[in-house]
């Protein structure tokens, strides 16, 4: 799922379409940060291969992972970028990644107004639906809501990175796992 589900295919086509074509090609190693938490960032990209994690530190030294960007996907801390305000998250690279990216301000000028606040809307509501995702469904509602969009994600992501993203420990997931492939 990109960010701009929720908006024309032709709308999220001519963003992709302006980063591939104009924007600078990032390679990221494993474990390489896009983006590091407090880090002032104007770039915004679309993920050309390889995955990456959002994620945040915990009060008990741990850490949560917020989101997940895979290939097709814009990722970027696109809402401290218009606040001015520095990125809420780490954005590290999951495995080996490519990134083709943009300052928001060459963005602004090469998709105008009206696309700009389509940008912002679209990414506005992505946020709230994870925010509720998050507080009203089930660990195995929203396994189930990950692997129905990524299917080959046990192939990429260990069962650890997917148990941190989902807010449980590595041996919860496991049972949770093994639940739901007994059940169907």
């Amino acid at each position: 799922m990109t960010y701009l589900d929720f908006t024309s295919k032709d709308f999220y086509e001519a963003i992709k379409s302006l980063l591939l074509s104009k924007g600078d090609r990032v390679t990221l190693d494993k474990g390489d940060f896009l983006c590091h938490l407090g880090e002032r960032n104007s770039l915004i990209g679309i993920l050309g291969g390889g995955s990456l994690k959002y994620s945040c530190p915990t009060a008990n030294g741990g850490e949560q992972i917020i989101s997940f960007a895979f290939t097709g996907d814009l990722v970027g801390s696109y809402s401290a970028i218009r606040n001015n305000f520095p990125s809420p998250v780490d954005i590290v690279a999951l495995e080996n990644s490519t990134i083709y990216q943009m300052p928001i301000l060459q963005i602004d000028e090469a998709i105008g107004l009206e696309m700009r606040i389509k940008l912002s809307e679209a990414i506005s509501l992505k946020a709230l639906l994870n925010a509720i995702d998050y507080r009203c469904k089930s660990h195995m509602e929203r396994y189930q809501e990950l692997t129905s969009r990524f299917p080959d994600i046990h192939n990429r992501l260990s069962n650890r990175t997917i148990a941190l993203y989902l807010g449980i420990t590595p041996e919860s997931f496991c049972r949770l796992r093994k639940r739901l492939l007994t059940t169907t």
